[in-house]
């Protein structure tokens, strides 16, 4: 199986567009229904997203939207060559057959690649080829008259992906075991900032393709502030007794609505573990419109974590956790110069992070 694991919410950029073309059920042929997309033309897909703590971390992707009748990008091929028989000869299926339950596909244990198998048209092999590279990005501080120059970076972030594998030749299973996976992408980044993000103005991207301009408004959110109310604070490290049944709490300002929770272990230096990420709300209000998020600490186990939320702008918010059609205006702000809705987000995130020691009870 195929997992995608995102760690913030720029890594939701990484993987969005992709999984559009590859998430299909292999139920029916869809090159059946090839006839009735002759006309089909290509649309731009767009995500802006500034980064209000760290602005040089900001990125802009821009993708080509394709069919999944696309035989040049999906060409049921191992087009980088990291196929491994051992692990990867499964069949069209993409599962390992096995003695008892399961009866071997067509292509498993033939000892080449074939559509449908791990390695085969892969999220790796489809981004490069439906990156726009070709565009002019700019972000215009629009209350200072200031604007900030983008340019394409062929690796300019990357995400992980997880794949559980089975160790053993042919069908027969010995032990499965977690293959994680880097994967880069390319994006435009900023090409210098010699000022901090202020939250009292009014951002602007604007991307220029060809004769075409395309803009997408931001108004950034500042980041969460944490509470240690009661707590022990060493350091940088907020102290909490596992069975405490304290709350772990930050605060958000009234706009933001919705936030991201990314929860991590530290083992050491160089070694950690994500043990969650997930998105999350408010869950309550106070009189001053100051809104509240919350984890519950004793259900984690003894030793180091590191917290990082992350607030959306309220824009971005909408776009990620709604399941409205990306063409809904209400999701989508990106307009080009006759006012048509172009596809994507532009947005803004601001992180902060808090480590978290839970001692034994």
């Amino acid at each position: 199986m195929l997992k995608l694991k995102h760690h913030t919410l720029f890594s939701l950029l990484a993987i969005s567009a992709a999984a559009l073309f590859i998430g299909c059920q292999e139920d029916l042929d869809i090159a059946d229904f090839a006839d009735e997309y002759g006309e089909y033309q290509s649309e731009l897909r767009i995500e802006a997203i500034l980064d209000v703590v760290d602005p040089m971390s900001s990125i802009v992707r821009v993708d080509r939207s394709i069919l999944v009748t696309d035989t040049a990008i999906f060409n049921g091929r191992d087009d980088d060559g990291d196929w491994y028989a051992p692990y990867d000869d499964v069949g069209e299926d993409g599962m390992r057959a096995d003695n008892e339950f399961l009866d071997p596909d067509e292509g498993e244990g033939n000892g080449r690649p074939d559509p449908g198998e791990p390695h085969v048209d892969e999220i790796d092999e489809i981004l490069p080829l439906i990156h726009d590279s070709t565009l002019t990005v700019v972000l215009n501080d629009l209350t200072a008259n200031r604007s900030y120059e983008f340019t394409w970076a062929t690796h300019a972030d990357s995400f992980t992906v997880e794949w559980d594998i089975v160790e053993g030749g042919g069908i027969v299973v010995t032990e499965e075991v977690e293959y994680i996976e880097m994967v880069t992408y390319g994006a435009y980044k900023p090409v210098a900032f010699d000022d901090t993000i202020a939250l009292d103005h009014e951002y602007q991207f604007v991307l220029t393709d060809g004769d075409r301009t395309i803009t997408g408004p931001v108004q950034p959110l500042p980041p969460p502030v944490f509470e240690s109310e009661d707590s022990l604070m060493v350091g940088d490290t907020l102290h909490v007794i596992a069975d405490s049944l304290q709350w772990f709490t930050w605060t958000i300002v009234p706009e933001a609505t919705v936030f991201w929770v990314l929860v991590e272990q530290i083992h050491g230096p160089d070694s950690v573990e994500t043990i969650t990420s997930h998105p999350s709300a408010p869950l309550e209000q106070r009189p001053d419109g100051t809104r509240v998020g919350r984890d519950f600490l004793s259900i984690y186990f003894p030793g180091l974590y590191r917290w990082t939320i992350s607030v959306p702008s309220r824009a971005y918010g909408a776009y990620v956790y709604s399941q409205l059609p990306l063409r809904d205006e209400q999701v989508s702000n990106f307009r080009d110069q006759d006012g048509n809705v172009v596809l994507g987000i532009a947005g803004s995130a601001a992180d902060a992070s808090q480590y978290v020691r839970i001692l034994p009870p």
